[in-house]
């Protein structure tokens, strides 16, 4: 999943947009004032900010398991979390619903009309990431959403359907006053691969983002570099390799330096992931973190990963630990892990639920089912 920006690194699916997804996905003030957890920082994302996850009475109910079938099953619960009151979950489901094809589609066209930009985005986004040409003509109408990122989203997947399209008003958007939109227009351009993007990506970097702190402005500088790096512009890798050794107080930049470097296939940073998710360097990070960085060795080095750890958190107290511990699972991609991917699909946390269905049809995308 690669980083969206509508809000703040969420890796719960995210390897789609991986992680940020717009601060107004919440509908509520968690992600400014509430300490960093993974759970928002899945998608969407934001690429791909905060906010602890609490217990389930907090995360809402828990979602029906019923099918004895373990990828149906899964699939049911991401159709109930995509019609969730809760933005974040419905974003989530589109994304982890991408293995998929029908499950996918219906899921897309609710969020192609869904009253939250986050979800928009997404649902746009999935269209032309996962091939869903047959709906483009439904993305006409949000070439004038009020949401530049939604706009974005919908010039991406109409171009990438081969539609005729002007990919203009991108460069304005790496130009504007909203952070996210600069972030997501600069994931576009990414997506889309044209190198002459560089310096318009470049060109909105580094700027004042007066509504944000300073924290915020580094995260959306550096979802950008890695738009950069994306499109050859290797020179910024050096920035993305220094954010794992940010401050205790900023982890949600080491969390999302992880992500990046394993989307990026950034095979110098596995020694220092190795120590992150160990426990074994400088930094002695808690079982949340480390797990993160987990999930990114189990993409550019599986055999590193201290299972141990992994295996040890599945009854953890702290669901945002569970459900990075599904995310990991996921990134390993071992039928071996089945009955463990099981019990937190079954988990008391929907979040981890979703986690869990997410890790169940990457494992099972090359099975027949829906």
């Amino acid at each position: 999943m690669k980083t969206s920006v509508l809000s703040v690194p969420n890796q719960l699916v995210l390897p789609l947009l991986a992680v940020l997804i717009l601060a107004s996905l919440g509908c509520s003030n968690q992600g400014k004032s509430s300490k960093w957890s993974s759970r928002e920082q899945s998608i969407v994302p934001t690429t791909n900010q905060p906010t602890t996850l609490g217990a389930a009475a907090e995360s809402g109910p828990k979602l029906e398991v019923q099918n004895p079938n373990l990828k149906v099953a899964a699939i049911e619960v991401l159709e109930q979390g995509g019609v969730s009151d809760r933005p974040l979950m419905r974003a989530n489901a589109i994304e982890a619903l991408e293995p998929t094809t029908e499950p996918l589609r219906k899921a897309v066209l609710r969020g192609l009309v869904d009253p939250n930009e986050g979800v928009r985005f997404v649902a746009a986004m999935s269209i032309g990431r996962r091939n869903l040409c047959g709906v483009s003509h439904l993305l006409g109408p949000l070439l004038d959403d009020p949401s530049n990122s939604v706009r974005a989203a919908a010039i991406y997947s109409m171009a990438a359907c081969g539609d005729e399209i002007d990919l203009n008003p991108l460069a304005g958007f790496m130009v504007g006053e909203k952070a996210s939109d600069r972030a997501n227009a600069a994931l576009v351009l990414a997506e889309l691969g044209n190198e002459t993007a560089i310096p318009v990506i470049r060109n909105g970097m580094g700027r004042d983002f007066k509504s944000y702190d300073p924290a915020r402005s580094r995260t959306i500088d550096l979802l950008m570099a890695e738009s950069l790096v994306r499109l050859g512009d290797r020179r910024e890798l050096e920035a993305i390799r220094a954010a794992l050794f940010a401050p205790p107080e900023h982890s949600e930049m080491t969390a999302l330096a992880c992500q990046m470097l394993a989307r990026l296939g950034d095979r110098t940073a596995i020694p220092n992931l190795h120590d992150l998710a160990t426990g074994e360097g400088p930094r002695k990070a808690g079982p949340e973190l480390r797990l993160v960085a987990a999930t990114a060795l189990a993409e550019l080095q599986p055999d590193m990963v201290p299972m141990d750890l992994v295996i040890g958190q599945i009854g953890s107290e702290n669901a945002a630990v569970r459900l990075q511990v599904a995310n990991v699972l996921g990134a390993l991609n071992d039928p071996s892990m089945e009955p463990q991917l099981t019990i937190l699909l079954n988990d008391e946390d929907p979040y981890v639920q979703m986690a869990s269905a997410s890790a169940i049809l990457k494992l099972t995308s090359d099975q027949s089912g829906p």
